[in-house]
């Protein structure tokens, strides 16, 4: 249990900075493309993970490309504590989500199962792109207690140009 629980924590965590933020603001460029900029604090980000019955107690920090997940709760093994460190940036116009520490109850998880978490995850980012092939991330601003993204959308305008 405590493989998938830290697996679902980091991919609700990727999927939130894919499917929105908490406030947004589009703009039509020059060309006709669209840029987004949106913005999700901790706060947000920890109330998603609140919406968890078997979470309890979630508490998120974000500063300098990390993000600090500590989620406290009880599942059908008992009550569990488990602490994510997960680095945020963009590459190549991609939001890459890594997992660089995770412990569950104490237990370090092995490098093997977090690679395979960072590989889960990067799946589930790839199928989004692919869900949304017009749309490019610009920028990515991990600090401060909030994400700040910016992409470009390419419009049937913005293509014929």
């Amino acid at each position: 249990m405590r493989q998938k629980r830290i697996q679902v924590m980091a991919g609700i965590a990727a999927l939130a900075l894919i499917a929105g933020a908490c406030s947004i603001n589009v703009e039509r460029n020059d060309d006709g493309s669209l840029q987004v900029k949106g913005e999700i604090t901790a706060q947000a980000l920890a109330t998603e993970f609140e919406r968890d019955p078997e979470n309890d107690s979630v508490k998120v920090s974000i500063d300098r490309g990390v993000m600090l997940l500590d989620v406290e709760g009880v599942d059908e093994n008992g009550e569990y504590v488990a602490n994510v460190r997960i680095e945020l940036s963009a590459v190549d116009g991609v939001l890459v989500v890594n997992i660089t520490e995770a412990f569950y109850n104490g237990w370090t998880v092995p490098d093997d199962m977090r690679a395979e978490f960072n590989a889960e995850i990067s799946k589930e980012i790839r199928e989004a792109v692919e869900e949304n092939p017009d749309a490019t991330l610009v920028s990515l601003v991990a600090d401060n207690n909030k994400i700040v993204t910016e992409w470009r959308i390419e419009t049937e305008d913005s293509k014929g140009s």
